[in-house]
């Protein structure tokens, strides 16, 4: 008789995990606190071996038809082209990146979990949850349920982590960010992804998830101010501020709970990794449960988010850096990016690398 799973948060990390544990017969439970789908396209970038990994499922054919491919990064440094990454470039189709709503990327999820019969309980949140050797005690709102298994994906501030003690060492940072989720209208190369390396230590992301459509990200609270003056902006549907951490938990596990996601790790949004992560998180452990093998889920999964921490940890500090000395650094980088084609080709895929088990480098980095 397989175990009877609970996943709290049905953001894009708790609903692959009950995709794909549906996809192996079980019959997961999946709760979450919000009454409807996120507004704000928080995550946007989504690699496509990411997604391929949700086709079994059912999920990735859909999302590969709504998301738009992102050939190119283009680099801009105080207002003027520095680099383009040349990620259409790569011959391994598995590198490639796209840029999608948040908010349609779930809605794919949630179809394909309805045809295995699982509907997501909104509106009800985790209150209080302890755990023996045998189960997992769970009071959602006012009832108390009782299951064989727990899977934490609620999130960065998670209650499950905070309850069961799992230490969640790292440092809060001190800069107020802010997203926006805007329609443009006079991009130049519009389907191409882009930074803008501003001066005193600021930085802006626009990533295209749709026709005409961006999501905008900087270090600073207003992101729709930190667009070139020629950049139309037709219409912010919307738009928030926040401040990130960088952080990663001691334990993915304990006992009979798991978790997935933000709830494991945060880290910087510049390189877009978040929802890739917290995705093959999921994966990861559905098919660990699948197969009888959870004891290595901390092992597998914690070395993974060690080595995307690093990797924007490095990218944060050289686009927000206000020291000279870095900033000239940087510029050099990036020039030699775009003109050294083995540079460009190396860079972009070391950018676009999810696992760290394909790549000696990446693992030389951890």
């Amino acid at each position: 008789m397989r175990p009877n799973i609970l996943i709290i948060g049905a953001g894009p990390v708790g609903l692959a995990a009950a995709l794909e544990l549906a996809r192996y017969g079980f019959e997961p439970t999946i709760i979450d606190k919000r009454t409807q789908l996120t507004g704000v396209s928080r995550a946007v970038i989504v690699h496509s071996d990411v997604i391929r990994k949700l086709e079994p499922s059912g999920a990735g054919a859909g999302i590969f038809k709504d998301a738009i491919n992102i050939p190119n990064v283009d680099i801009f440094r105080d207002g003027k082209h520095a680099a383009r990454f040349r990620i259409s470039n790569l011959k391994d189709d598995n590198y490639r990146v796209l840029g999608i709503a948040q908010d349609c990327f779930e809605m794919h999820q949630i179809t394909s979990l309805e045809k295995y019969g699982i509907e997501v309980r909104r509106g009800v949140e985790c209150k209080a949850i302890t755990q023996d050797d045998e189960k997992v005690t769970v009071q959602i709102d006012q009832e108390s349920e009782t299951y064989d298994y727990v899977i934490a994906a609620d999130g960065v501030n998670s209650f499950v982590r905070q309850s069961i003690g799992i230490k969640f060492p790292g440092r809060n940072m001190p800069d107020m960010w802010s997203v926006a989720d805007v329609n443009l209208g006079n991009v130049s190369d519009p389907d191409h992804a882009k930074i803008y390396i501003l001066p005193d230590g600021h930085v802006a992301t626009a990533v295209p998830m749709g026709i005409d459509r961006y999501r905008i990200t900087t270090n600073k609270e207003d992101a729709v101010k930190f667009l070139p003056p020629e950049i139309n902006v037709v219409k912010v549907n919307s738009q928030g501020a926040f401040k990130i951490a960088i952080r990663q938990a001691e334990k993915y596990s304990l006992g009979r709970i798991f978790l997935a996601g933000d709830s494991a790790h945060c880290h910087s949004p510049v390189d877009g990794r978040g929802l890739n992560l917290g995705v093959g998180d999921a994966v990861e452990l559905a098919k660990r449960f699948d197969n009888n093998t959870l004891d290595g889920y901390h092992d597998d999964r914690h070395e993974e988010g060690k080595y995307v921490i690093k990797m924007t940890e490095l990218i944060r500090a050289a686009t927000t850096c206000k020291r000279y000395r870095m900033r000239l650094i940087t510029l050099i980088t990036l020039r030699a990016t775009h003109y050294l084609g083995f540079v460009n080709r190396f860079s972009s895929r070391l950018a676009t690398q999810n696992s760290i088990r394909d790549s000696a480098i990446a693992k030389r980095l951890i």
